[in-house]
């Protein structure tokens, strides 16, 4: 049994770091497609679960647990080796499907008077996958450095596959769940997207409880990850309780879910807390229905693969619809139905998990936080100070490749007093999950105020080595279209010098659009003399949006340096510093397409009449 649990609790995590992959490849290759095809696309590499009753049918029990294995394990490998964009894209869609067919089928064969090793691994797998992502700082460990992925992702694969042959050595006989154990399975994959947009995500359960926004916050990810920790490690000692494990994990996700998305101080902490217990009570409950003999693993296979629809439903729901909560919230309706109804409330207890699961959950998150440099603005302002504007692309650089490290290298190699950035990702699955800020923040040592403006985990930041004060947040007018996403601007006191940073609307025929925008900033920040404005406008010079600034008495202190986007040769500029009672010298763009879609602007810029 033990070489089984490990059999599936990697092959759970090579499914996970798949998952996130594809999200992020699939949105950064095809961004600007129209929805519907997005979502029919997605939808179709998802459908190829329901495949799996076919491939047992076709291959047998452990032949087919085999080959979808060996597809899963390789795949997953590759994907981590290439560095490519669009070969991660086509080696993740076949990975997902070898991971679907896998999970379904090595849950409906067993060994006779075996359990399934999925109630078991699943909590394994939520609890490894968070202490890795602590440990690592939010970065995934596929997207980590080759020399690091490389030997991690083989070692972890030839234990894979070590123990996949220890698993398959029995003979094994399918196995079909009762109709209400049926329709607990529909709800185990979008526990997973619960999962990633909640209850495993410490940047998520921080930012609903209004962390990480001001530099007061710095270690806010690692915080939340910290009660994301203790959350799991309370579900697992409730594991070791002969508690109605599907009532307990319907009550914790239905709790959980409603205090994290109220966005409540404390009360959204509490919730995310309760909602990390809840999924680890339903990655135990959901799959432990008992199962009865059966010629094929049809039952198995189709619930399991109307769940993943329903998961990337909810996923499509959630991210095409900028950060939409109720996909989020039905997302765990589904996960509470599902732990209403799955029979076997009477489970045994089980003494030795939480011994094992409890240390990792919360010891990896807490050291992370203890370890994690608190960066400190101990410096005095300056008369001239180094300005510098980077559209980080969500941390993906022209080829669409994530490249925080080669980010953190191209602002250390500029050293500028006063950063502003824009495309700031905080914890999306889309994005790997990876927290792009705290990262770069703790990298170069300058603490951060955030304004969030796609749900919490997507907007604008300014950091700085001056301390901040004064900080404001706009959010610009909602749009009718689903088009245009929302945006806004965030605007700090830096010494006596305001400074600003947005990220305009990006439809290019929506100038009008982005008037309004700049509008709202002028308004916000009126009557001040010595100001910053900075930022990613999606507006070419000498257009109306950008005269408007002209006219309100800015300059363009960075117009020498010219073209910004997109690639190594930019065909024009979009990004700017503006600056009023300011002058500006040395302005420069920095040519770094292994970094971002977009070239940084730096300024060196000097108050006015000092």
């Amino acid at each position: 049994m033990i070489g089984e649990v490990a059999f599936a609790v990697i092959g759970l995590l090579f499914l996970i770091a798949d998952i996130r992959t594809f999200a992020s490849t699939f949105q950064q290759s095809l961004y600007g497609t129209p929805s519907t095809t997005l979502g029919a696309m997605a939808a179709a590499v998802f459908a190829t679960s329901l495949l799996a009753p076919l491939v047992g049918w076709r291959l047998g029990t452990r032949g087919s647990i085999a080959l979808s294995g060996a597809i899963l394990g390789i795949a997953t490998l590759l994907a981590t080796i290439s560095r490519n964009n669009w070969a991660d894209l086509a080696l993740t869609v076949v990975g997902l499907a070898g991971g679907f067919w896998w999970l379904a089928l090595l849950h409906a064969s067993r060994p006779a008077n075996r359990p399934s090793p999925l109630p078991v691994a699943i909590p394994i797998a939520f609890v490894i996958d968070v202490a890795l992502r602590a440990a690592f700082r939010t970065v995934p460990i596929v997207d980590a450095p080759l020399t690091v992925a490389g030997p991690l992702l083989l070692v972890a694969a030839l234990v894979f596959l070590a123990a996949g042959i220890v698993s398959l050595g029995a003979a094994r006989t399918w196995g079909r769940p009762s109709a209400l154990g049926a329709l607990a399975l529909v709800a185990l994959p979008p526990l997973f997207f619960v999962a990633e947009t909640g209850g495993t995500n410490g940047a998520q359960t921080a930012l609903a409880g209004g962390l990480g926004l001001s530099p007061d916050s710095v270690r806010s990810t690692e915080l939340g990850t910290v009660v994301v920790g203790l959350g799991l490690a309370a579900g697992a000692l409730a594991l070791s309780r002969p508690l109605p494990r599907g009532i307990a994990a319907a009550v914790a996700c239905a709790a959980g879910a409603a205090l994290l998305w109220a966005h409540l101080p404390v009360a959204s902490l509490v919730g995310g807390l309760l909602l990390a217990g809840g999924v680890v009570l339903a990655g135990a409950a959901l799959p432990a229905a008992p199962l009865s003999p059966s010629r094929s693993p049809a039952i198995v296979g189709l619930a399991l693969g109307i769940g993943w629809l329903v998961f990337v439903a909810g996923a499509f729901g959630f991210y095409a619809f900028w950060a939409y909560v109720p996909a989020a919230l039905v997302g765990a309706a589904v996960v509470v139905l599902g732990g209403l109804l799955v029979p076997g409330r009477g489970l045994p207890a089980w003494r030795a998990l939480p011994l094992a699961l409890v240390p990792i959950a919360v010891a990896v998150p807490l050291l992370a936080l203890v370890l994690a440099p608190a960066p400190i603005a101990a410096d005095e302002p300056h008369n001239t100070f180094r300005v510098m504007t980077f559209n980080i692309h969500q941390g993906f650089n022209v080829g669409q490749v994530p490249s925080l490290d080669t980010i953190v290298e191209v602002i250390s190699r500029e050293a500028p007093d006063v950063l502003v950035l824009q495309e700031v990702v905080r914890g999306w699955m889309v994005d790997e999950q990876h927290d792009a800020l705290a990262v770069i923040s703790e990298r170069v040592g300058m603490p951060y105020v955030f304004g969030p403006n796609i749900g919490d985990l997507y907007g604008n930041a300014i950091l700085s080595r001056v301390p901040i004060t004064d900080v404001k947040r706009i959010h610009f007018a909602v749009q009718p279209s689903l088009r245009h996403q929302p945006r806004g601007a965030i605007g700090a006191r830096i010494g006596d010098v305001v400074v600003i940073t947005t990220h305009l609307d990006d439809i290019s025929d929506s100038s009008s659009i982005r008037q309004e925008q700049i509008r709202a900033i002028l308004s916000a920040w009126d009557g001040e003399r010595t100001i910053i404005v900075a930022g990613d406008m999606n507006a070419e010079p000498g257009s109306l949006e950008m005269g408007l600034l002209a006219e309100a008495g800015f300059g363009d202190l960075g117009e020498p340096a010219g073209p910004t986007t997109t690639s190594d040769d930019p065909p024009k500029r979009i990004d700017y510093i503006w600056g009023m009672g300011v002058i500006g010298s040395n302005p420069h763009t920095v040519k770094a397409p292994s970094a971002s879609d977009h070239q940084a602007v730096v300024v060196n810029v000097t108050r006015s009449g000092r």
